[in-house]
């Protein structure tokens, strides 16, 4: 009985904080009813059967208190696009902290459950399919994810782009596009390393190919196939290498069957953005860093290996370096401090002749710094937004040789800083940007509400699971074409449509859990903080929090392809995970 009660009042707590959202997705009435009624239920039952012998570590109540506090003030933010609903009223403050408390029991008793399956070792169970998959795991991995992949390379045949694809192609043939409009290039050459021009010159040159054999869809295939086998080739390793090293065969089966399956897996094999090819390497980079754990001694293979990983995560997305040099500090050992510091160096070193001495030999024009001052430039387009232009002549001057001022207000969107980021005066000075900085520092004073608003406005889907947006690229990206290359999807049109649905289905199903980016960054966060006292089995996982830090200072909210590479850090590396975590007996 007194369990019971003590269950009831849980639910009720937890049932308090989640029901409004009945509200705000549908309008029956009806409907509402009956599933809050549900979900009072299925929360009695989650406390009664999953709340037993409640223990948690500090660190992970912490870390429940952190999500319970995002989850309301993210509902505040998803309303009214202010915290006002959390903190705007002493009632306000009060009817968020009973929700808080509601989350927080709520997590806590997940986060045990969750950490109770991590540690738990379960037996490899005797089955013929397993055997064979554990005798020959690369081999069978690579055909069955090949096989599932290809059934999206002939569906949407030749293979699919999105807007910054068209763009790379474009100025691989000498098109004039948004990346050469936002800078001053430093030569004739329409090429630069907006996106890395490695990867631009890869996806052009394949295309190019085609052209010369006088189709444009042959070469943009040829790229798909050679993304596609990388793709499944590291994804294999990875999958192979975990059996190799006698952890429980079944997990790595597992997760084969859901690389597979899953269809978003399968659309971006054959989506040619750059985080195809770098998630794929970054999945090798956290490897590496596993097996420099686990290895007794390191040999010059080991550190040619790293070398070597780490340039082709930093040549296949721009902000890759500073993940390898957050990263390979923590590979310094008592015994082994020399080497990791000299890969580091020769990393450095590589960088810095290829960014600064090669590419500008060539002609190819680097990235502008607007891409790094997204956060700013919100805080400032909001305050002039919401506090009608509160500029004197002097801060309207300096914001001036920065943005574009006049429309500031007209172009913030909160969840994309494109429109105002876009804008950014190319030929400004260090004297200008200084000068716009102490604008933006007096508005940091006079308005940080606001200021704080327009940034967790901007990152509120990677932490927030109720918010969701799409999540792969399928529809013919039309700016290829209209620059007059004949690039087209075949007649499949029926079964591009059912593999849409499909993809849908499996995203409302409970596999869709999974796939929700604010899930992805908590569970990633909770398996790291999990890790955190284990030896220096985390180490693994730090570019994984680190391309999550990367989300946060993105221009894009909600935005599916940021968080992939950590959601697939999670997938491939989860057999790994599950070892570090079960208790040897």
């Amino acid at each position: 009985m007194k369990d019971n009660l003590k269950n009831i009042i849980c639910s009720s707590l937890t049932f308090y904080s989640i029901y409004k959202y009945f509200d705000l997705y549908l309008n029956n009435n009806y409907l509402i009813y009956g599933l809050e009624f549900v979900l009072f239920i299925a929360l009695f039952l989650f406390y009664k059967y999953l709340g037993k012998n409640f223990k948690l570590e500090k660190k992970y109540q912490v870390l429940s208190a952190i999500i319970s506090f995002i989850l309301v003030l993210g509902y505040s933010y998803e309303l009214t696009s202010t915290g006002n609903l959390f903190w705007g009223s002493i009632q306000n403050l009060f009817n968020s902290l009973i929700k808080v408390f509601g989350y927080f029991i709520f997590i806590n008793v997940l986060f045990m459950n969750i950490i109770k399956f991590l540690e738990k070792s379960y037996k490899t169970p005797k089955w013929t399919i397993l055997e064979r998959y554990k005798q020959k795991p690369f081999l069978y991995s690579f055909i069955f994810l090949f096989i599932c992949y290809s059934i999206f390379l002939i569906i949407y045949y030749p293979g699919i782009i999105n807007y910054d694809n068209a763009n790379q192609i474009k100025e691989f043939f000498g098109f004039y596009t948004r990346y050469i409009a936002a800078i001053n290039p430093i030569s004739n050459s329409t090429l630069t390393n907006f996106n890395p021009i490695v990867h631009t010159v890869l996806l052009g040159g394949m295309v190019k190919i085609g052209y010369f054999l006088g189709n444009y869809n042959l070469g943009m295939f040829m790229y798909s196939v050679w993304q596609m086998l990388i793709v499944i080739i590291c994804y294999s390793y990875t999958l192979s290498y975990a059996i190799k090293k006698n952890i429980n065969p079944l997990y790595s089966l597992i997760i084969l069957l859901f690389l597979g399956l899953v269809p978003i897996f399968g659309y971006y094999s054959i989506t040619a953005v750059k985080d195809t090819l770098y998630t794929a390497f970054l999945v090798l980079f956290s490897l590496e860093i596993y097996d420099y754990f686990k290895k007794d001694k390191l040999t010059k293979h080991d550190y040619i290996s790293l070398y070597l990983i780490s340039m082709l995560v930093i040549l296949f997305r721009n902000n890759g370096l500073y993940i390898v040099i957050l990263t390979i500090p923590f590979l310094i050992k008592k015994k082994n401090v020399i080497a990791p510091l000299v890969v580091l160096g020769l990393v450095l070193t590589s960088y810095m002749s290829y960014s600064k001495i090669l590419l500008p030999s060539l002609g190819i024009s680097g990235t502008s710094i607007r891409e790094t001052l997204s956060i700013p430039f919100q805080q400032t387009a909001r305050v002039a937004k919401y506090h009608n232009y509160p500029f004197n002549e002097e801060e309207k001057e300096a914001i001036s040789k920065i943005l574009d001022y006049e429309n500031l207000a007209i172009d913030y969107d909160e969840n994309l800083a494109d429109p105002v980021k876009n804008k950014f005066n190319k030929d400004y000075t260090n004297a200008d940007l200084i000068n716009y900085f102490k604008v933006w520092f007096s508005g940091l004073t006079k308005y940080p509400l606001t200021y704080v608003d327009a940034t967790i406005n901007n990152v509120t889907g990677y932490f927030y699971p109720f918010e969701n947006k799409w999540k792969i690229y399928h529809k013919l990206n039309p700016k290829i074409p209209e620059a007059g290359f004949d690039y087209h999807y075949n007649n499949l049109s029926g079964l591009r449509k059912i593999m849409h649905n499909y993809e849908i289905g499996v995203e409302c199903s409970p596999l869709g859990i999974f796939l929700n980016i604010g899930i992805i960054t908590w569970l990633s966060i909770l398996v790291f903080v999990g890790l955190l006292n284990k030896k220096r089995n985390y180490v693994f996982l730090i570019p994984n929090i680190i391309s999550i830090l990367f989300c946060i200072l993105s221009p894009a909210n909600t935005y599916y392809r940021y968080i992939y590479p950590s959601l697939l850090i999670m997938v491939t590396l989860f057999p790994l995970i599950k070892n570090c975590f079960e208790k040897k007996s």
